[in-house]
């Protein structure tokens, strides 16, 4: 029989956190946290979950936000690769797409794969392939997925568009004619995801391909300001106004990753107002990857400084940037997280916390050095971060091709653990219900 070892481990927390390994056992027999964590000196495992709401096939869903209204009304939203999605909460209801919708005009005919319209400008206003189309009269809005939604092959002429597919629903001539909806699906580039913030009352949500979009609860979602915000990565409310970042500049009508824009104060659709205006950071050469603010403070992340922001007073020149932090930046542009009244990130070399205006290491002595072991240059720029408040903690997600972690920070007792998954994780947020 092997002979039993004995190791004294004090406290436990301490003894089992990957940062601070007991003295009394061998480095390369220190435990990881994996998938289970220390509370109240014992241990725990790893929370869990339970399906909420099926979205259907081939649907990725990337983000999960509250948005609370001032009149009280409160909304969890899903943001996918394709579509905005509202929950519903009553008895028998699933979810209903919220997505920028078109209802011009109504049908006359469908024919197969044939829809004609009367009173439409298909073609003017912009439908597209791979948007979808149902009759309202086979639409039940809020027990989606609706099999009889079908998607658009083509668009013939303003009156007319071709389906990939015979239509599953109404078909045939109709008198009267029937009124309908083309959802105009959105697309998020390769390893991005969607941003958002409250202005005014208005939940404005972008992804770096599309106009940047705004919901405010009624119906559907539309383009916040087709001219002037236009494919922005990057997003933060601030002062009470949009500030939007790395977004197209309609002078040049081409992406500007030097660029931040900010609203009027209170109306997040006005970028033509006197107090409303531009800057270009290029006093650094990297590009921006990131929005936050913490205090009084905005921060523009590059990916080896950080441009320091904040409020003048004046109402034609509202956001002065004060100073820059060299050499520290943010290297994965969604791993920024609002925590403690500030910002945690991932930097080229380290986990990072803003100090005030400084940013100061939490990976401490071996977790910054375990996330670069696991993954690589490359996909260390596709780390994302996530807050679970319920267990005081920050997750950055590694979908890699060793392995799919998160790295766990607990912000209530400085410590870190690990998570692994046997799929690849690829979004989170909170919920309101």
């Amino acid at each position: 029989m092997a002979a039993k070892l004995t190791y004294v481990i004090s406290p436990l927390e301490h003894g089992m956190a990957s940062e601070f390994p007991s003295l009394h056992i061998p480095g390369t027999w220190s435990p990881d946290m994996l998938n289970t964590k220390v509370e109240q000196h014992s241990l725990k495992k790893r929370w869990g979950y339970v399906e909420d709401r099926n979205l259907g096939s081939g649907v990725q869903v990337y983000n999960i936000a509250i948005y609370q209204k001032s009149d009280g009304t409160r909304y969890t939203l899903y943001f996918t690769n394709k579509d905005a999605v509202r929950k519903e909460i009553a008895g028998g209801k699933t979810f209903s797409y919220i997505t920028n919708t078109y209802t011009t005009g109504s049908i006359t005919d469908i024919t197969t794969t044939v829809v004609t319209g009367q009173g439409t400008t298909w073609v003017t206003d912009g439908m597209e392939a791979g948007d979808r189309f149902i009759l309202d009269t086979d639409h039940i809005t809020d027990e989606e997925p609706d099999s009889d939604w079908a998607t658009v092959s083509s668009v013939d002429s303003e009156t007319q568009v071709t389906l990939t597919a015979s239509y599953g629903g109404t078909t045939g001539a109709m008198a009267p004619p029937n009124t309908y909806k083309i959802r105009r699906v959105y697309s998020v580039p390769p390893n991005e995801r969607w941003a958002y913030a409250v202005v005014d009352d208005k939940f404005c949500f972008t992804n770096g391909y599309t106009r940047v979009q705004y919901y405010d609860g009624s119906t559907y979602a539309a383009d916040l300001n087709a001219t002037y915000a236009d494919s922005a990565r990057y997003c933060i409310e601030y002062a009470n106004r949009l500030i939007l970042a790395d977004l197209t500049n309609e002078s040049v009508s081409a992406r500007d990753p030097y660029m931040i824009r900010w609203s009027k104060e209170g109306d997040p659709t006005d970028f033509t107002d006197s107090t409303a205006g531009t800057a270009w950071l290029i006093d650094t050469d990297d590009y921006i990857t990131g929005l936050g603010k913490a205090g009084s403070n905005i921060f523009v992340y590059k990916r080896d400084s950080i441009y320091v922001g904040n409020r003048t007073g004046e109402a034609t020149a509202p956001i002065a940037f004060i100073g820059q932090r060299r050499g520290i930046g943010c290297v994965s542009p969604y791993s920024i997280v609002e925590v403690l009244g500030t910002n945690v990130f991932l930097g080229r070399d380290d986990f990072y916390m803003m100090d005030g205006d400084m940013p100061v290491s939490i990976g401490a002595d071996t977790m910054r050095y375990k996330i670069f072991d696991l993954v690589d240059e490359t996909e260390i720029q596709n780390v994302w971060g996530v807050s679970n408040i319920l267990e005081s903690e920050v997750l950055w997600v590694a979908n890699t091709s060793g392995g799919k972690y998160a790295f766990v920070w607990n912000y209530q007792n400085k410590e870190w653990y690990m998570y692994q998954w046997a799929d690849d994780i690829i979004g989170s947020g909170r919920g309101a219900i």
